[in-house]
């Protein structure tokens, strides 16, 4: 990597798909803050089709390319030296956290922010990353669990319905039944107040 960390972040700064950038302490890479033209360039063509278009705007400069990259939708609330080389060490996510929850009468709804990075948008797909729908199950399933008590294992699907994509940045809502007289867990995606996907799950019950 360069030796002017600075000037490498004042270069990347100019590049118009970002609101800032951060270079790492003692890692050698680069936690890249998308601004909203950059998270539609996300959305549009992919996270390799972006990181190809910086690197690119980073070359052209002379700059050694950094060897980890990391792409958020805003800035972490903690960006000491070292949290960001924490940051650039952890691998990509594999899951989402909820950003909050609420529980009234035994409905459980959470709002969930799409990781820009999500593993799982690589191959779904590439170019256009949208959230599989097995993963939407999956984690109904999983963030019933604790909520709930119920079962993460799913002997029959009903009613699915994938009405909207749910792409990378997006912020969802997603509400959790349980109809425990039949076995059954209700789910439904929400995005910007409108309907975007949702099922019955019938679950297996447990033993003893």
């Amino acid at each position: 990597m360069s030796s002017e960390p600075h000037a490498l972040t004042a270069r990347l700064a100019g590049h118009p798909w970002l609101a800032s950038a951060h270079v790492g302490n003692t890692v050698s890479g680069v936690l890249l803050v998308l601004n909203a033209d950059g998270v539609n360039a996300l959305r549009q063509h992919g996270r390799q089709a972006l990181l190809d278009h910086v690197q690119a705007h980073v070359a052209e400069a002379a700059f050694a390319l950094p060897q980890v990259w990391r792409v958020h939708g805003t800035a972490p609330d903690e960006l000491s030296p070292n949290a960001l080389d924490a940051l650039l060490q952890a691998p990509r996510p594999d899951h989402v956290v909820p950003l909050n929850e609420r529980e009234q009468d035994g409905v459980w709804t959470l709002t969930l922010q799409l990781p820009p990075e999500l593993i799982h948008f690589d191959g779904h797909f590439p170019q256009a990353p949208v959230l599989p729908g097995v993963l939407q199950v999956g984690w109904a399933l999983a963030l019933a669990a604790p909520r709930l008590g119920t079962s993460m294992h799913c002997r029959e699907m009903e009613s699915l319905k994938f009405q909207q994509l749910l792409r990378p940045c997006d912020e969802v809502e997603l509400t959790l039944r349980l109809d425990a007289a039949r076995g059954k867990l209700h789910f439904a995606y929400h995005l910007a107040g409108a309907h975007a996907s949702s099922g019955r799950l019938c679950l297996e019950r447990a033993h003893g």
